[in-house]
């Protein structure tokens, strides 16, 4: 009878409790129903949609009232790929009766002309996006009235011109992407007033160096990517305070041309950085000895294409560096080979004409170069493709290709989220037709959203810049079935060829899936413009020699 009775009790505390719940729930709910926008906000972002002749989508713009549906549902995420675009509102104005905009998503919705003065009367805005559109004009200085914002998206989107001073006001922000942006000037002092930093991603820019040495009090920044940056050579003195930071990629020698370049040592206390997975510093001016810290287990380190002073340093450690550094060194002064050809990503091949790909399926990760076992031909690559967990370097498709009678060939690509090069060792001074081969088996197109994906990289033989904002698809007539042939001239004076592929912040970075951007290629290959004089064979073919792959 006793435990009947305790048994009674519990249902009904339990219901009890519960209808507490559910009231409070409720009384919630009301009061968010009952709230309203603030009118100059409502008034901002209608004129702002106005301009572009775009509605505020049902979901969250329930009988006119914008903070309302998913705009208020904590269920929603901003970056909710359900709402496009999307706002996020704040209730708890003014006794629960007014809505402050928090959050502003118009990213991938390919908008045209500018972006409304009137984003500035948004004052509450902690979040925005106006990333991967088709915008034209000026950033607008009133985004510097958003003193609150802590993330800005503005990569892809189309503007252009300087950085608003106003932008100094923005001491609160926590991320910021400028990529693929036609922005000027130089990096501005003021950045490094925006101590609050995390994650700055400053690539494809026209922007212009040096690196400010405020910079130095960034200091709770985890990851620093900085590429394609012109003029004015820096230090790396400014990350000694970085302690926090887990990637630093910095590709301002990819514009060597332009006079971009890190001087200097590598500071010995780097090491102390117990968060650093990965230093990106290739193709710089760098020199010196290299700090004890380079042989840590899990960092990821490229050092590829300096002046560093290698004497001494244990072979077990970054075996083959002295190969890659500036100029390459091995085999210089003897020409031994007179063509190469390398199926990128993919097992050999032996193509209609006879000619021998060798496989080049290796482990290629964020920062790692391999040798061929011949030596006839190395790689490089760098980059670790953002927002994705998957991080994969080789495409793979069984798609036959109408153009072609080599399909095998393309049906594998080496992939980079930055920067890949290849190489070809100990060749025979003299000019050589380079033939690059590619065909885009990632991205591929269909009339929805995933069919806007745009890759865009650029290409150098030897230095000199060949093609610029390559887009492989787009050569081939919108088609993912083509591949895509191009030949250039080159000339070997020391005994090297150098390929370079550089993605420079342009085209999409998340279409279809995160981290689909970057350099892709088929097929390398170089032959001679004139009768060879070398035996085209390794000097040792009885040793037993094996490539060396390398992740430093």
């Amino acid at each position: 009878m006793m435990s009947r009775l305790r048994l009674y009790l519990c249902l009904i505390l339990t219901v009890w409790f519960l209808c507490i719940i559910c009231s409070v729930h409720v009384v919630r709910a009301q009061n968010r129903t009952g709230a309203s926008t603030h009118p100059n906000e409502a008034r901002a972002l209608n004129s702002i949609f106005a301009k572009w002749k775009i509605h505020a989508p049902r979901e969250w713009n329930i009988s006119g009232e914008l903070c309302s549906g998913a705009a208020i549902d904590d269920g929603v995420t901003i970056d909710s790929r359900a709402y496009n675009p999307l706002i996020k509102c704040d209730c708890n104005f003014v006794n629960s009766t007014i809505c402050r905009i928090t959050a502003l998503n118009l990213g991938q919705n390919y908008l045209t002309g500018p972006l409304s003065r009137a984003i500035g009367n948004l004052t509450r805005m902690e979040w925005l996006t106006f990333g991967i559109n088709a915008l034209s004009g000026p950033i607008p200085k009133e985004i510097g009235l958003l003193r609150e914002l802590k993330s800005l998206y503005i990569d892809s989107s189309g503007l252009s011109g300087e950085i608003p001073l106003s932008f100094a006001n923005l001491v609160d922000l926590q991320v910021v992407w400028m990529m693929d942006l036609e922005v000027t000037g130089r990096i501005p002092d003021f950045i490094g007033n925006w101590t609050k930093l995390v994650s700055l991603r400053i690539l494809g820019t026209g922007l212009s160096g040096p690196i400010p040495s405020s910079f130095s009090n960034l200091a709770s920044l985890t990851e620093l990517r900085l590429g394609d940056i012109s003029n004015g050579s820096s230090s790396l003195e400014f990350i000694k305070t970085m302690k926090s930071l887990s990637i630093f990629v910095d590709d301002l020698c990819c514009r060597v041309l332009r006079n971009s370049n890190l001087e200097g040592t590598i500071p010995s206390n780097i090491g102390e950085y117990s968060s650093l997975l990965q230093v990106d510093v290739s193709y710089n001016n760098l020199s010196g000895s290299l700090p004890s810290w380079v042989s840590l287990p899990n960092l990821k380190l490229n050092l590829v294409a300096n002046n560093f002073t290698l004497k001494g340093l244990n072979k077990r450690v970054l075996p083959g560096l002295k190969c890659m550094q500036k100029n390459f060194p091995c085999n210089r002064g003897k020409g031994i080979y007179s063509d190469f050809s390398i199926n990128c990503g993919g097992p050999e091949i032996r193509s209609v004409s006879g000619a021998l790909f060798e496989k080049e399926d290796e482990d290629l990760g964020p920062a790692s170069f391999f040798v061929s076992a011949s030596q006839r031909w190395a790689a490089s690559s760098v980059g670790l493709f953002a927002g994705s967990s998957n991080n994969i370097y080789i495409a793979t498709s069984q798609s036959q290709f109408v153009n072609t009678l080599d399909s095998e060939l393309f049906q594998s690509a080496r992939l980079s989220a930055s920067s890949l090069r290849y190489y070809g060792l100990g060749l025979e001074n003299g000019g050589y037709t380079v033939t690059i081969q590619f065909a885009e088996i990632q991205m591929i197109g269909s009339n929805t959203w995933r069919g806007v994906a745009r890759r865009r990289f650029d290409i150098y033989v030897q230095g000199k810049l060949v093609e610029k904002d390559f887009d492989v698809r787009g050569t081939a007539g919108g088609s993912n079935l083509r591949a895509v042939q191009r030949e250039y001239k080159a000339n070997v004076s020391e005994n090297y060829l150098e390929v370079h592929l550089f993605w420079a912040g342009k085209g999409t970075c998340c279409i279809p899936i995160q981290g689909a951007y970057g350099p892709l290629v088929s097929a390398v290959s170089a032959t001679p413009d004139f009768t060879p004089t070398v035996v085209n064979i390794p000097p040792s073919k009885g040793k037993n020699r094996t490539g060396t792959i390398v992740s430093v």
